[in-house]
C-alpha cells in the first residue's frame, strides 16, 4: 500500500508541477509577469452574467465556473488562493510609488475581482470563484439528502452525520499519511482549516439551526488571521493553491479534498464560513451597481427562493447582501416572478 501511495504522490508532484500552459503570465505588461490576459479574462467572465438570456442563465453560469477553474488553474501566475488574494494584494499596496509593476502584478487579480464586483455585486463567488465552483458541482452530488434536511430545519439526520464522519475519517487517515513524510510548518496552514472545517461539521449536524448565523462570523476571524500572516511576512497557503501555483502542495491538495468532501454534508460550507475573502465581497456588494430587489406584493410565499439557495440568504424573499452570491437562482425560480435585476448607476 505505501509503494503505491508514493506512486501516486509522485505522479500529483509531476503533474502539478507542469499544469500551466504557459511559462509566464500571458502578455505579460512590458516583459514582465503582469497578467494582461487573465484581467481581461476575469472582466469577460464577470460581464457574462450581464449578457446571458433569463431562460438559461442557470446553464450559462455553470459554464462560467468550469471557465473560471480552468482560468485560476491553467493561466493564473498571481492567484494562490483566496488567502493568497488577500496576501498579495496588502504585497502589492506596499510597492506603490517604489515598484509600480510589481504593484500591478500583485494587485492586479485582486483589484479586478473588487472593480468587477463594486459593479456587478458579487457574481465572482456565485459565478467564477473556483473553491465556490467545486462546492456547488460536489453539492449536486448529495441534494437528494441535504435538500430534505434543510427543508425540515436541520434537525439530526443519521445520513447526515454519517457524511461528516467519512469526511473526519478520511482527513484523519490522510494526516497520518502526510506526518510519516513531512514536518508540518506554516506553509501547511491550511490544515488547520481544514481541521476546523471537520469540527464545524459535528457541531452543525447536531446544531445547525442554532449556531450557523453566529458561525458565519468566523469569516470576519479568518480574514483577520490572514491579514496578520500578511503583516508578519507569514506564507498562509490556502484550500486549491496546489491548483495555482504550478506545484504539488500535499496538505492544500489534502484541505482542497476536505472543502469538497464538506461541501457533500453541509452546501458551500467553506463560504458559509471560513472564507476570509468572502469578506471583502460582502463590502464589495454594499456598494454595488447591480442589485436583486424583491416586490413583496407578488410574493405567493411558496418559498422556493429559499429552497434552492445553498448559502440560505434568501428568507421570505428577504435576501442578506452579507451571504447572497449573486447566482440569481431564487430570481430564476420565483413562479410568481418577485424578483428583479437592477443597476443604479447614480450610487
Amino acid at each position: 500500500m505505501s509503494r503505491w501511495l508514493d506512486i501516486i504522490e509522485n505522479f500529483l508532484a509531476s503533474l502539478f508541477s507542469n499544469i500551466k500552459l504557459v511559462e509566464k503570465g500571458l502578455l505579460g505588461l512590458e516583459g514582465s509577469y503582469v497578467e494582461l490576459l487573465t484581467i481581461l479574462a476575469l472582466g469577460l467572465l464577470a460581464v457574462i452574467p450581464v449578457m446571458v438570456p433569463e431562460s438559461n442563465r442557470q446553464r450559462w453560469r455553470h459554464v462560467n465556473q468550469i471557465f473560471g477553474i480552468a482560468i485560476f488553474i491553467f493561466v493564473v501566475f498571481t492567484c494562490l488562493g483566496v488567502f493568497g488574494m488577500i496576501r498579495n494584494f496588502y504585497r502589492g499596496l506596499h510597492e506603490i510609488g517604489r515598484e509600480n509593476i510589481i504593484a500591478l502584478y500583485y494587485c492586479s487579480v485582486p483589484v479586478t475581482i473588487l472593480v468587477t464586483s463594486l459593479l456587478f455585486g458579487p457574481a465572482f463567488c456565485g459565478w467564477i470563484c473556483p473553491t465556490g465552483a467545486l462546492q456547488e458541482f460536489s453539492g449536486f452530488i448529495t441534494r437528494k439528502w441535504t435538500v430534505p434536511w434543510k427543508k425540515a430545519g436541520y434537525p439530526f439526520s443519521w445520513v447526515v452525520l454519517t457524511m461528516a464522519l467519512f469526511a473526519a475519517a478520511v482527513f484523519l487517515l490522510w494526516m497520518y499519511r502526510l506526518s510519516m513524510t513531512r514536518l508540518f510548518f506554516i506553509e501547511d496552514s491550511s490544515i488547520y482549516w481544514s481541521e476546523v472545517l471537520i469540527i464545524l461539521l459535528f457541531i452543525l449536524v447536531f446544531r445547525m439551526k442554532q449556531w450557523d448565523a453566529r458561525l458565519r462570523r468566523l469569516r470576519y476571524l479568518s480574514f483577520l488571521i490572514i491579514v496578520f500572516g500578511a503583516i508578519m511576512s507569514l506564507r498562509i497557503t490556502s484550500p486549491v493553491h496546489f491548483g495555482f501555483a504550478k506545484v504539488y502542495d500535499p496538505a492544500s491538495f489534502l484541505s482542497t479534498v476536505m472543502v469538497v468532501l464538506a461541501a457533500f454534508t453541509i452546501p458551500m460550507v467553506w463560504c458559509r464560513y471560513l472564507c476570509p475573502w468572502r469578506c471583502v465581497i460582502a463590502w464589495a456588494a454594499k456598494h454595488s451597481v447591480r442589485s436583486i430587489h424583491f416586490d413583496s406584493s407578488k410574493c405567493i410565499t411558496c418559498g422556493k427562493c429559499g429552497e434552492v439557495c445553498d448559502l440560505d440568504a434568501v428568507k421570505n424573499g428577504i435576501i442578506d447582501t452579507n451571504e447572497c452570491h449573486m447566482c440569481y437562482k431564487c430570481v430564476d425560480t420565483c413562479p410568481a416572478k418577485c424578483f428583479s435585476i437592477k443597476d443604479n448607476w447614480k450610487k
